[in-house]
């Protein structure tokens, strides 16, 4: 499986993407494929950026079934204008965002918020920013009203219901949630879009609604330079660091990027 974090324009996924499209069981994009940092030693046309992204729903539409396009909260804000206007993150193009509102909603039916599957006896669940006790908790009071012990996350059910949200002015709210590591004025925790790293339940996840029977692979938090490639726990990663990574039957751990991965097989 190959994992590709938060994108924002570069192209960085292109190559590696290209020479395992036929050789991986999924690749999974973790959300954030416009608004680039200004910073990011590639060109920030925002014809090159849409281009970008238009590039990656093709490869979606190419292998349906193969590749998984998650929504980042850099995404959220482009599919309608409610997002835009209650929870709009920074650097949103508003000069371009009638075209990529269209082209989102044109290609609506190609993403989703969380992606749950099971590689050598783990169960992996892939979200942009991760799932919080708090959050979870929130949802199912406002909206499933569920037996809080019925409600477990490794469970593609629940994982249906989030995926859900979108469609919903009520899950809508839900997904607009920021917390108090990005707001002054934010919750205890943000959404499945909006959570920091600093948000979840860490080194270890609570034993609640399932958390602590799935390993979260989550972006959204750059990582600095000097911390890295990604930030592990025993039950969370969070790679966003620019580059690829890999889930594989033959590496020891359970992700990696994909730099090391090819390192280690040339042996």
């Amino acid at each position: 499986m190959l994992v590709i974090p938060d994108v924002h324009g570069l192209s960085f996924w292109k190559e590696p993407v290209n020479r395992y499209i036929n050789e991986v069981d999924r690749v999974v994009f973790l959300g954030d494929y416009l608004d680039p940092y200004s910073d990011n030693g590639e060109s920030v046309d925002t014809d090159d950026i849409f281009g970008n992204l238009v590039e990656i729903v093709n490869v979606k539409l190419k292998h349906k079934e193969k590749v998984v396009l998650l929504i980042g909260n850099h995404d959220y804000h482009y599919f309608s204008k409610r997002a835009l206007q209650v929870v709009r993150a920074s650097r949103c193009d508003l000069q371009n965002w009638r075209r990529n509102n269209e082209f989102f909603i044109e290609h609506e039916n190609e993403f989703c918020v969380a992606h749950l599957e099971r590689v050598k006896n783990v169960t992996y669940l892939f979200s942009h920013a991760g799932l919080t006790t708090y959050w979870i908790n929130k949802v199912n009071h406002v909206l499933w009203k569920i037996n809080d012990r019925e409600i477990s996350v490794a469970d593609q059910d629940i994982i249906d219901r989030i995926n859900n949200l979108p469609t919903d002015y009520e899950g809508q709210n839900m997904l607009f949630i920021v917390g108090k590591q990005r707001s002054l004025l934010g919750e205890k925790t943000g959404s499945v879009l909006w959570a920091d790293i600093y948000e979840h339940s860490i080194p270890y996840a609570q034993k609640v609604y399932g958390l602590d029977k799935v390993f979260q692979v989550i972006g959204h938090t750059m990582i600095d330079d000097r911390k890295g490639d990604m930030v592990a726990f025993d039950n969370l990663a969070l790679i966003d660091s620019r580059q690829c990574f890999i889930i594989s039957d033959d590496c020891d751990k359970k992700i990696t990027t994909l730099r090391e991965y090819e390192i280690e097989h040339e042996k």
